[in-house]
């Protein structure tokens, strides 16, 4: 009665045994699923954040982003962007032309989800689905609002205006595999069910369905906005045998071959008393003896001589060796199973006790079956070995189970902590990776409640909100502060899954957790990153306009003004060419530090790029002038600090800036309006003289608006035909036509002829100076073209000025060399008159281009000279044929002595260094002849011909 007592506690014990088992497996699974998901949303968060701070990311932006976190997670298909409800961006876009456009009110299968999505403003994940652009996938999507107003006490803003979402497209098929779910399917069946993340609610995707009704374990896997449910049981069912019940089951058969082995003694002696009849009786009567007793077992029976060779097998070992009775019958035990059987057969009997040998074959199809060989021997009464008595069963069940178990041990020990305790919340099992983690060894855990983790951070609130999701959902995941066993408090992300009795009751509660300790500061390097200037650890134009849009709501609540202030820093560019870039980063730093000192804690201190640093006051007084007079105080602070001297390093810097305010209250302005009247204010302060301030005056949004307007017309000039040359005589000392200056006219339908002081600036700014200079070459070489039929202007040579801008780009060399080419002009008549500015600028990138089109002959005038700094060792290495005396020395010749002195100093220069001299801005006849008298022996000025159009111009040659 004792052994059944026994065998059925420990059936209990086994099923027990396997329940933990497949819990361990499905905490395992669930930690993988939970950890890749979180690893593959995290990635995302960089886009999901820029998106919510920079509403207006463009498709370059989105690409860069989007392909450093395409490439650091591999199981991401593709990456969109959705504004509102239709897909703007999707990378990458190759296979997945389909999705750019598309609106998921239009996808009756993912709009539900969307729309939850929006509801609720969480996380969500869609499917498993069919895409369209093909294949199946998950679809995690993270919404992205802008708050502008309000939280509720939930943490949600009330009035977050929502953008649209960042989605990905995660591989479903290398989700499952990257996790081990094929693996483990091998080890126990698997059923996931809650399509869209519906829990219990949701379709069987994955698996037999029937699982959810077999009384197999259940347990939620949470995910975003949900979970899946996934039931599981040990391959081939619950298996409730125990080891006495086989103990019992191999004593019975044991038995059963003592009485048989007995009762062939017995007959033996018979034998010997009637040796001739008897004899054959005695045969038959161990024959069936045998066949009656054996030969029905599932288990092998082996019989065999004290040398080992076989005398009896029954059916059950043909078939588990593979062999016949008849080939097994005369082998020898050693033979058959190897050295270990042979060494024992070899024992002294004395010595020899039971053995228990284990062996494997592989069958006719395959596959591999594992053996168990139990031999014992069989003595007379004086002890001398009779018989060995051989037991083979099957074992392969118990090796695969085996395996399984150490499978399971190996899968328990992720790189995820995995605790499982019981419903009073005492620790009954941990993993390595919870040692690692909170530093308790499984011995110090065990036994002790989970509240030896808590860092007492979280109050009793949040304990009982926790406990009331798991009631209420069997699960619940989120970010948590725990203590390690030193003491030390830490982020860890949490997954608490309850294990679902048979009877719907929870019996256990698995909790898997990740140290998130480096994730919290990468969020905050990336926080850092997007939100504040690395140099200065002032905010970024990125935050301040999600700050000064905070302040203008603000200011519109309470009716008190605000005020922003555009500092530039005076001549900084200076600075960095002379001193160096470090320098001049540990001036802006330094001024980062004044500007703080300058201000309250509720203002706003930020660097928005190069020297240009925003000042955002909140809080001003109700009154307009009397906010406009706090917010001048300010400025003023500010341009008396950047004043000071500044000690960067061997460097004592003076230092200046200027200041443009604009005010705001309750106006219906918007920030870039408010940004662009603040900087049109401080470009009007530096226009004045540098280091002031000026508050924003509406006329400067006229001028705004005119040049707007300008700009405009000027981009369609080109293609109207608006612009044409107008030309200035150029004259040798004789009075003869030695050529020409081409000077750019723009004939506006409505203005008239336009200043070039009005659009020539404008057209260098804007990069409109590259085609209309490239007009400008195009219809000069025409010109010289048609002049080369008539003789008396084929000798006429043409002065285009070229810009800076226009001679750094590559290709400047080949646009003339095509122009030439096209129009057929001789390149001797063509000279590119060039200012000092341009030439020494990256001087060995200049001389080379200037090289390269003397070569074809065209000829170089260095324009304004004597204006700028001026190099003798530059001009000896400039590849040039002539000097242009600027009109600022010839003004007022002869009478001013210096301007006079300049002149012969250049005149004697240019002859030094045979170079021909010219000069422009000749009005008088005293100025002429003072030139000519001094060595100058070629003019331009309004003295010969003021600049004028090409019919008048040849009337002039003409006359």
């Amino acid at each position: 009665m004792a052994l059944w007592v026994l065998d059925d506690n420990e059936r209990q014990l086994n099923a027990q045994k396997q329940r933990v088992e497949v819990i361990e497996k499905l905490s395992v699974l669930q930690a993988k699923l939970a950890g890749g998901l979180t690893s593959t949303i995290s990635a995302a968060r960089v886009l999901a954040v820029t998106f919510a701070t920079h509403p207006g990311i463009d498709k370059e932006e989105f690409i860069r982003l989007a392909a450093e976190v395409h490439a650091s997670n591999t199981s991401i298909r593709n990456i969109v962007l959705v504004r509102d409800t239709k897909v703007d961006y999707v990378f990458p876009l190759a296979g997945n032309e389909k999705i750019v456009g598309m609106d998921y009110r239009d996808m009756p299968a993912q709009w539900p989800v969307y729309q939850r999505m929006m509801r609720e403003m969480a996380i969500q994940v869609a499917g498993p689905l069919t895409l369209v652009q093909g294949g199946t996938g998950l679809v995690v999507r993270i919404p992205v609002y802008r708050p502008d107003g309000p939280r509720q006490a939930d943490g949600k803003d009330k009035s977050a205006s929502f953008l649209g979402s960042i989605g990905m497209v995660v591989n479903y098929e290398s989700l499952l595999s990257d996790i081990g779910l094929p693996l483990m399917q091998r080890e126990i069946n698997i059923a996931i069910r809650g399509r869209d993340a519906k829990g219990r609610d949701g379709d069987v995707f994955f698996g037999d369905p029937a699982l959810f009704g077999e009384g197999a374990i259940t347990q939620q896997i949470p995910l975003p906005g949900g979970a899946w449910e996934v039931a599981a049981q040990p391959t081939g069912g619950w298996q409730v045998t125990s080891r006495v019940s086989k103990v019992i089951e191999v004593l019975g058969f044991i038995l059963s071959v003592v009485v048989a082995v007995l009762s062939y003694q017995w007959l033996q002696r018979n034998r010997l008393r009637e040796e001739n009849e008897k004899k054959l009786i005695e045969s038959e009567a161990l024959l069936r003896l045998r066949n009656d007793a054996l030969s029905a077992t599932s288990q092998g029976v082996i019989i065999a001589t004290p040398d080992g060779r076989i005398t009896y097998v029954n059916q059950a070992t043909s078939y588990l060796s593979g062999l016949s009775q008849q080939y097994l019958q005369g082998m020898k035990l050693g033979e058959l199973y190897g050295d270990r059987v042979r060494a024992f057969l070899k024992e002294d009997p004395e010595l020899q006790k039971t053995l228990q040998h284990e062996t494997c074959r592989e069958t006719a199809d395959g596959k591999v079956i594992w053996l168990e060989l139990t031999m014992s021997l069989v003595t007379d009464q004086q002890s001398k070995v009779r018989q060995y008595v051989g037991v083979l069963r099957e074992i392969t069940k118990k090796k695969l189970a085996e395996q399984e178990l150490k499978i399971a041990a190996m899968a328990f020990e992720t790189q995820e902590g995995i605790m499982i305790t019981d419903t009073h919340s005492t620790i009954l099992r941990v993993n390595r990776a919870f040692t690692e983690i909170t530093g308790y060894e499984a011995a110090e855990a065990i036994g002790k409640p989970v509240s030896i983790l808590r860092s007492g951070r979280h109050d009793v609130a949040f304990y009982k909100e926790m406990w009331q999701s798991i009631a209420k959902n069997r699960y619940w995941s989120g970010e948590v502060w725990n203590r390690r066993k030193s003491g030390e408090v830490y982020p860890e992300r949490l997954v608490i899954t309850a294990v679902v009795a048979d009877d719907g009751s929870i019996s256990n509660y698995v909790g898997s957790f990740t140290d998130i300790t480096e994730y919290k500061i990468s969020e905050d390097k990336i926080h850092q990153l997007a939100f504040f200037d690395p140099l200065t650890n002032l905010p970024n134009r990125r935050l301040l306009i999600d700050r000064l849009g905070r302040a203008l709501a603000s200011t519109a609540r309470h009716k008190r003004h605000g005020a922003i202030l555009m500092i530039d820093l005076d001549n900084f560019k200076t600075l960095n060419d002379t001193k160096g870039h470090n320098v001049g980063d540990q001036l802006l730093t330094e001024i980062g530090l004044r500007l703080k000192a300058c201000t309250r804690t509720e203002d706003t201190v930020s660097r928005t790029g190069g020297d240009e640093f925003v000042v955002v006051l909140e809080q001003l007084h109700p009154e307009l002038n009397q906010a406009a007079a706090q917010a001048e105080g300010v400025a003023e602070k500010i341009r008396q600090i950047l004043n000071q001297s500044f000690a960067l390093g061997s460097v004592d810097y003076e230092s200046s800036g200027s200041i443009g305010i604009s005010m705001f209250c309750d106006e219906p302005i918007g920030i870039d309006e408010l940004l662009r009247r603040a900087d049109m204010a401080m470009y009007q302060a530096k226009a004045l003289g540098k280091n002031g301030l000026r508050f924003f005056d509406p006329s400067m949004q006229a001028a705004l608006e005119s040049r707007t307007a300008l700009e405009s017309d000027l981009r369609q000039a080109i293609g109207a035909g608006q612009f044409v040359l107008h030309y200035q005589l150029q004259v040798s000392a004789l009075g003869d036509p030695i050529g020409a200056e081409v000077l750019l006219r723009w004939q506006h339908p409505r203005r008239g002829l336009v200043s070039p002081m009005d659009f020539i600036p404008m057209a260098e700014e804007t990069g409109l100076i590259l085609p209309i200079g490239l007009w400008v070459f195009e219809t000069a070489c025409l010109q010289i073209k048609k002049w080369s039929a008539i003789p008396a202007r084929a000798g006429l040579q043409l002065a285009v000025n070229v810009s800076a801008r226009q001679f750094r780009q590559a290709s400047f060399v080949d646009d003339i060399k095509n122009i030439l080419a096209r129009t057929g002009a001789n390149p001797v008549l063509l000279k590119l008159e060039l200012t000092e500015s341009v030439v020494l600028e990256e001087v060995d990138t200049v001389i080379e281009k200037m090289h390269a089109l003397k070569e074809i002959g065209v000829c170089f005038s260095l324009d304004d000279f004597g204006t700028g700094y001026s190099s003798l060792s530059y001009l000896q290495r400039l590849p040039l044929n002539q000097l242009k005396i600027d009109r600022s020395f010839v003004h007022n010749l002869p009478k001013d002595k210096s301007n006079a002195t300049i002149v012969r100093t250049i005149i004697n220069l240019g002859e030094s260094l045979g170079l021909n001299v010219i000069a422009e801005g000749v009005e008088t006849p005293e100025q002429r002849d003072f030139l000519l008298r001094s060595g100058c022996q070629a003019y331009q000025g309004y003295y010969f011909c003021k600049p004028i159009a090409i019919n008048e111009f040849e009337e002039l040659l003409d006359a």
